[in-house]
């Protein structure tokens, strides 16, 4: 039996809308009643506020001269930490606070074993490998643009050597 074709209403998009943007409990430890509210589908909204996060958190360690993203394990343990911070309550509640703070957050997450359990329990594979898929477009579109801006760069020199 063929399905009935339906037209896409306002309805139908504010139904998708409030699902994509809806929150779980997810219980870290049932015993003591701890959860945290978490969202188990990753909006394209949220996605991108995490990679202006990540880029703007890149700058200000270069601009500071921190002794953070040493190497690249730390820039993934950093990203993996924004998507924890993103798709769960915390954000809130680290809104205002300093980029040092957002490290130790992180650090204190891994060492209390809970980092693990949010990414590996708590948030579906695919949901971040969608995230990571995405950081590494537009980290791709920003290097062809950087290319693009060298070649046009080594275009304008000669032209300007020879006014």
């Amino acid at each position: 039996m063929a399905k009935r074709e339906t037209k896409l209403t306002l309805a139908d998009i504010q139904k998708n809308a409030d699902e994509l943007n809806k929150k779980q409990k997810f219980y870290i430890d049932k015993n003591l009643g701890k959860f945290i509210y978490y969202y188990p589908k990753f909006s394209k909204r949220k996605k991108t506020m995490l990679i202006n996060d990540l880029a703007s958190t890149f700058e200000y360690v270069q601009q500071k001269n921190l002794d953070f993203f040493k190497n690249d394990h730390e820039l993934q343990h950093y990203i993996l930490f924004l998507i924890i911070k993103h798709f769960t309550e915390l954000k809130a509640e680290l809104k205002d606070k300093s980029i040092e703070t957002h490290f130790a957050t992180m650090h204190n997450l891994v060492e209390i074993g809970w980092y693990d359990v949010f990414l590996l329990d708590m948030f579906s594979v695919q949901e971040i490998s969608n995230v990571l898929e995405e950081i590494n477009k537009q980290l791709n579109i920003s290097i062809q643009f950087l290319e693009l801006e060298k070649q046009l760069m080594s275009k304008l020199e000669p032209n300007d050597k020879i006014q």
